[in-house]
């Protein structure tokens, strides 16, 4: 279905399509203040470049559109072909950001699930437990050195054992060293 002739149009439009780009680049970056030109012949200069670039632009569009229409119409296959490719990338992109989400949900329930449970066992929450930042969970292996003596074996007493003034300052602490980790927002 083509010929020579459509095939060279082609090409003479693509270096047209070059050549008015160069020329509206042209006519944008020249600086000549001092050439005897005045401002409104360099404004005449651009839009008339820039006028050019845009109509070539458009007969470039319309030409492939033109051979759009072919395809679609003599290979119709071909179109169903593109979109089926087009909507399977864009199902493997969707799929691993939904994978990327789920990945994130399960990191969160891990963090809330050990801060959790930091408050309902006899272990120091210094830490956040498998945030999403990897740290250890919330509780220590057990005794560390320098504890007071007379504390449960878990190092500190738990929450609830707690006056309401230490847990309220144990709250805030921890409440703190998740803003610095960057999992809560600022006060």
């Amino acid at each position: 279905m083509s010929t020579p002739n459509n095939e060279a149009g082609a090409g003479n439009l693509m270096d047209e399509f070059e050549e008015a780009f160069q020329a509206c680049l042209l006519s944008l970056t020249k600086q000549e203040p001092n050439s005897g030109t005045n401002k409104e012949e360099i404004e005449l200069d651009v839009q008339k470049t820039t006028n050019r670039f845009i109509d070539v632009a458009r007969q470039m569009e319309a030409f492939f559109l033109q051979k759009r229409f072919l395809v679609s119409t003599l290979k119709p296959y071909m179109l169903i072909k593109d979109e089926n490719q087009d909507l399977s990338i864009e199902i493997q992109r969707k799929e691993a950001l939904l994978q990327k989400h789920y990945n994130r949900l399960e990191e969160w329930k891990a963090c809330l699930s050990d801060i959790q449970q930091g408050h309902n066992r006899p272990t120091p929450p210094m830490m956040p437990g498998p945030c999403p930042t990897g740290m250890q969970p919330m509780g220590g292996p057990g005794p560390r050195p320098g504890l007071m003596s007379g504390m449960p074996p878990g190092g500190m007493p738990s929450v609830g054992q707690l006056p309401a003034g230490q847990q309220h300052l144990l709250q805030a602490q921890q409440m703190q060293q998740l803003r610095m980790m960057g999992k809560l927002p600022p006060k």
